[in-house]
């Protein structure tokens, strides 16, 4: 299996959904509600994994490709290959008009992320990696924030609910991160924050219960820029599988990863 050929498929097919959003930014949108009010799709997020899918069908049609809005069940790990496809990481910031959205593809392999890219329409700027060839943006080498402590990194912490309880462990997990942390951030698109771990301009990130085609692409983003992808109990989990995600340069890791288990009296 040649990854190069993958990643180029990648790279053609995460463009696809770019220009589509690009393209649907100035029209009225139609936004439905996965909750009560918190999580959301759009009718640009429909058009735009359409796009990629396509693309990718075009040159791999046998292949098994798995996109966020037709909900594929993540409850076990997938064997052989899977494209994952996030047309639109950043639905609420698109929605809401704010610069922060991305479209992300990646390749898994019996479980192990060995193709990624987010792509950054707006900025124009590709983040790819293949498994054991590094990680770039627009060709140039990305390398992980040279910290070595949690108290010099900036962390972002995430949950996109409106369930209490997912409100609650992000609350104790958000406080737990500023305890120990640099400072704490919130701006969504997961698979764009790992591409940023990857550039040097976060140090951390975490969030519970996160998905393939959120997380797997910048998995293998962050690891191929030299940091850490793991679990809340410090282990690799298969990239086909949701579980709970802490991200980092790799030198905070461990104290970040410690962090998840912090508790706190009430008041």
């Amino acid at each position: 299996m040649n990854l190069d050929e993958l990643a180029g498929v990648a790279e053609r097919a995460a463009r696809a959904g770019g220009a589509v959003l690009l393209d649907h930014q100035d029209k009225i949108l139609e936004v439905t509600l996965k909750d009560a009010r918190v999580d959301v799709s759009s009718s640009a997020d429909l058009a735009a994994q359409e796009a990629v899918i396509a693309a990718i069908r075009a040159e791999r049609p046998d292949d098994v490709v798995l996109g966020e809005e037709d909900a594929p069940d993540t409850s076990t790990p997938a064997e052989g290959l899977r494209w994952w496809v996030d047309p639109l990481d950043g639905t609420r910031a698109f929605i809401d008009g704010f610069p922060w959205f991305a479209t992300a593809v990646s390749v898994t392999l019996d479980g192990d992320p060995v193709v990624a890219t987010v792509y950054d329409p707006l900025r124009d700027e590709l983040y790819a990696a293949v498994r054991g060839g590094g990680a770039t943006c627009n060709g140039r080498r990305l390398q992980v924030s040279s910290a070595t402590r949690a108290a010099e990194v900036v962390v972002v912490v995430q949950a996109q609910s409106s369930d209490p309880v997912v409100i609650a462990e992000f609350a104790r997990l958000m406080r737990a991160m500023l305890t120990v942390s640099g400072g704490v951030r919130f701006p969504g698109a997961p698979a764009l924050v790992m591409a940023h771990i990857a550039a040097g301009h976060l140090g951390g990130y975490v969030e519970r219960d996160m998905p393939p085609w959120d997380v797997a692409g910048g998995r293998l983003l962050v690891e191929e820029a030299g940091g850490r992808v793991t679990d809340f109990d410090g282990q690799t989990r298969d990239a086909s599988t949701r579980y709970d995600v802490v991200a980092s340069n790799g030198g905070a890791h461990d104290e970040l990863v410690a962090a998840t288990g912090m508790r706190f009296e009430e008041g």
